[in-house]
C-alpha cells in the first residue's frame, strides 16, 4: 500500500509539472466565457473546424519542432562528448608524452566538458569561459607540438571540429527558439477560443432541437431552466485545460537543458567519464 502511495505521489509531482499560471488563466476565461453566454443569452451554431484547425495546427507545429529540436540536441551533445573522450584516448596511447602532461591534456579535456554542461544549465548566453576552456587545449598542442608530434596533432584537430560543431550546435538550440510570433498567437487563440466554444456548446446540448430561428422568434425560450449547464461548464473547462496543457509542455521543452520539464535533457548523464 505504502508503494502505491508513494508511486501516486511521484507521478502527481510528475505530471503537475505542466500545470502553471496560464493554466488557471485558462480555467478562469473559459468559465468566464461560459458564464457570459448564459447570462446574456449568447447562443449560435458556429463550425468550430476553422477554429479548431487555427489552434491546433499551429499548436502542433511548434510542439513538433520543439522536440525535433531537443532530438538535434541529443545527436549533437553525444557527438562533443564522444570526440571529447576520443581525443583523451588519442593522447593515452601516445608513448612521447608523459604521465604528468597526459593528466594535464585530461584535465583540459573533461574542463571543456564540465563547462559546457555549466553553460547549459545557466540561463546566461555568456560563453566565455567555455570558450576559454576550448583554447586551452588549443594552447597545449601548440607549445607541446614537438613532443605531441604532427600526426597526433591533425587527428586531435579533426576531433576538435566535431567537438566545437557539437557545442556550437547546441549553443544555438539552446538560445534560438522555436518562432515566438506562432507562439505568441497561439497562446492568445487559447485564451479566445472558449467565448466562441461556449456559445456553440450552449445551443448544441441544451437547444439541440430548436432552430435559431425559433429562438429569435421566440427568446421566451432562453428562459427555460438550463437543465446541462454543467456538462457546458465542464466541457470548455476541459477542452481550455488540454489545449493550454499542450502549450505549457512546447514551452517547457523550448529549452530542453534547463531542467523545468520532465522531458528535458538529462544533462548529468553527459557529466559520466568513460
Amino acid at each position: 500500500m505504502a508503494k502505491i502511495v508513494n508511486r501516486l505521489k511521484v507521478s502527481l509531482i510528475k505530471y503537475s509539472g505542466v500545470i502553471n499560471y496560464r493554466t488557471f488563466i485558462s480555467v478562469f476565461i473559459s468559465i468566464l466565457a461560459t458564464w457570459l453566454s448564459y447570462r446574456y443569452k449568447l447562443i449560435f451554431n458556429l463550425d468550430l473546424t476553422l477554429f479548431s484547425v487555427a489552434v491546433v495546427f499551429p499548436l502542433v507545429f511548434t510542439l513538433g519542432s520543439a522536440f525535433q529540436r531537443r532530438e538535434k540536441a541529443l545527436e549533437h551533445l553525444g557527438r562533443a562528448k564522444g570526440a571529447l573522450s576520443a581525443i583523451k584516448y588519442c593522447f593515452s596511447f601516445s608513448k612521447n608524452i608523459d604521465v604528468v602532461e597526459k593528466e594535464k591534456i585530461y584535465s583540459e579535456v573533461n574542463n571543456v566538458k564540465t563547462e559546457l554542461i555549466a553553460f547549459l544549465y545557466s540561463e546566461s548566453n555568456d560563453k566565455e569561459k567555455l570558450n576559454l576552456s576550448i583554447a586551452k587545449i588549443q594552447a597545449y598542442i601548440i607549445k607541446n607540438r614537438d613532443v605531441i608530434g604532427r600526426s597526433l596533432s591533425l587527428r586531435v584537430y579533426k576531433l576538435m571540429r566535431d567537438v566545437i560543431m557539437g557545442i556550437e550546435n547546441s549553443i544555438s538550440i539552446k538560445v534560438h527558439r522555436t518562432p515566438q510570433s506562432i507562439r505568441a498567437y497561439c497562446e492568445l487563440f487559447i485564451y479566445v477560443f472558449p467565448f466562441f466554444y461556449a456559445p456553440t456548446l450552449i445551443k448544441n446540448i441544451e437547444y439541440q432541437d430548436v432552430l435559431l430561428g425559433e429562438i429569435i422568434n421566440s427568446p421566451d425560450i432562453l428562459y427555460v431552466q438550463n437543465r446541462f449547464d454543467l456538462i457546458v461548464y465542464g466541457l470548455n473547462i476541459i477542452l481550455s485545460f488540454f489545449l493550454i496543457t499542450l502549450f505549457n509542455v512546447q514551452e517547457q521543452i523550448e529549452n530542453p537543458f534547463d531542467q523545468d520539464g520532465m522531458d528535458d535533457i538529462k544533462l548529468g548523464n553527459y557529466e559520466i567519464d568513460y
